[in-house]
């Protein structure tokens, strides 16, 4: 991936998914909801997408993610062991408190890395308007 800037946006009507990439720094950027098996699939794409870049670690930016439900709980798991399993370790940033309290609370969230938005290493271009 050299010098390559990359940028797909997978719009859906509850789930927004932004995956780029520049040199070997990949990331994703989820904003709305995943709840329906819909958003699910939609996000398995991506990280399919993401797995394919070969890199040893990929940050998630988290910020906008408004609400998960119990499948999309079980998502953001499989994709992280769908990861683990091509050796590409995925760090999952800026994760609302209310759906940390969630995942806790399903003890889910111990099988997944979140990090602080402050701790995002991706490409900076994947934060702006993630909040909007």
């Amino acid at each position: 991936m050299a010098d390559t800037f990359l940028l797909l946006v997978f719009p859906m009507r509850t789930l927004t998914i932004h995956l780029g990439g520049h040199r070997d720094c990949l990331g994703l950027s989820l904003r709305g909801t995943c709840i329906t098996a819909a958003d699910v699939a939609h996000l398995g794409q991506a990280i399919d997408q993401l797995l394919t870049k070969a890199v040893s670690q990929a940050w998630i930016d988290c910020r906008g993610l408004q609400s998960l439900s119990w499948l999309g709980q079980q998502a953001l798991v499989h994709a992280d062991s769908s990861a683990r399993a091509s050796s590409t370790e995925l760090y999952w940033c800026g994760l609302p408190n209310h759906l940390v309290k969630e995942l806790n609370e399903s003890g889910l969230a111990s099988e997944l890395k979140l990090r602080p938005a402050a701790d995002f290493q991706g490409p900076r271009f994947l934060l702006a308007g993630a909040a909007a």
